[in-house]
């Protein structure tokens, strides 16, 4: 069991995380901050929010067009980043940004009328959060996508 005093996790979130590859951030940002980064999402993807004849794609890769540090974006964050990787100075605060580039899954019609719940990776658009980077074999583990 870790003893050290963090920043912003409890020993056992560290013990989780060493010991799970992954620790839960509750509330990790504002829903100010979601809410900022997600107003002009229609107005990008050109589609109608209220009019689902105009949702021509059942999933968009958004690019970033802006970039914030994950400090100040998501204090909670930053905090234990800093606690799991040993402090500010460790980490590569160039490569400690997020952007809002998001994967907007719009679904389908034939899916909106399905009754039955499906699990996640029997769809044909499964996607889990950093597969850019996740192995194969690591993301077939997964229960489901990330919230």
């Amino acid at each position: 069991m870790a003893s050290k005093k963090y920043k912003y996790l409890s020993p056992e979130q560290v013990d989780h995380f060493l010991e799970h590859g992954y620790v839960v951030i509750q509330q990790g940002f504002t829903r100010e901050k979601a809410a900022e980064w997600t107003k002009t999402m229609w107005i990008r993807l050109g589609l109608d929010p209220d009019d689902k004849s105009t949702w021509d794609r059942e999933r968009i890769h958004m690019p970033s067009h802006r970039w914030e540090d994950v400090a100040t974006f998501a204090p909670k964050v930053w905090d234990a980043m800093q606690d799991l990787l040993g402090g500010a100075e460790r980490i590569n605060t160039e490569a400690s940004r997020w952007g809002d580039s998001f994967i907007v899954n719009l679904g389908t019609q034939e899916l909106e009328n399905v009754k039955e719940p499906i699990h996640p990776k029997l769809l044909d658009n499964f996607h889990c959060d950093g597969d850019f980077f996740i192995a194969k074999m690591q993301c077939d583990t997964m229960l489901g996508p990330l919230p």
